[in-house]
């Protein structure tokens, strides 16, 4: 089965916001070769295939296209689109919740990140363009989902990774302790908790809805 059949029902249940995705942009533009002269010899060639899409390489295999997925995911991740932004509010408050230990919350983060990952599935063939399709069209359907559930934890792993950073490095230049820090923003994260988790729990319930219910 096609990749672009596999995941447009996902996509189209991620419901992006009208900004132009990297996909619309990409399509119209195609990879092009150049050549180079190898530094060490003068009377050979290599041919070596670039992307217009910001000098990224075309992808010759999954390991390439893992790589690929995760530039395109830095490219990307801070546009207003409600995926990335979910996504990124849901790394942040696990940072958050691993970082400042003392709080008054009953944490399941269980259904938040189970969206995440969800969302970011949906996001990564939104940035593809023909030569990555390639790779994966010959894949089985299971092949391609489990592809896309790796990528979206790598990918998740890498926002968490990122938004722990991020909470350190404020808690050092708030030139507080963590404790007085922590208690400072707990009030915040309380809401965004709160309305993280009534978001998974609506769309999960509606992902997983049968379709004559809809």
């Amino acid at each position: 089965m096609k990749i672009k059949t596999v995941f447009a029902g996902l996509v189209m249940a991620a419901i992006f916001m009208p900004a132009t995705s990297a996909q619309e942009t990409s399509r119209e533009r195609q990879p092009k070769t150049t050549q180079e002269t190898s530094p060490t010899s003068t009377d050979r060639t290599v041919n070596i295939q670039l992307s217009e899409r910001g000098g990224l390489a075309v992808p010759e295999n999954l390991l390439d296209l893992k790589t690929l997925s995760l530039a395109f995911w830095i490219k990307f991740r801070g546009t207003n689109q409600r995926v990335y932004f979910f996504v990124n509010e849901a790394a942040q408050f696990h940072a958050y919740a691993q970082v400042c230990k003392r709080h008054e919350l009953n944490i399941s983060q269980g259904p938040i990140i189970k969206l995440a990952n969800r969302y970011i599935q949906a996001a990564i063939p939104a940035h593809y363009d023909e030569p990555e399709y390639e790779l994966l069209d010959p894949l089985s359907k299971k092949q391609q989902q489990d592809f896309f559930e790796d990528m979206a934890g790598d990918l998740y792993a890498f926002e968490y990774g990122f938004r722990f950073a991020e909470q350190m490095q404020k808690i050092k230049g708030s030139g507080l302790t963590k404790k007085l820090y922590c208690e400072g923003v707990e009030k915040e994260f309380k809401l965004s908790y709160i309305a993280l988790r009534a978001t998974a729990m609506r769309r999960l319930a509606e992902f997983d809805e049968p379709a004559e219910k809809k």
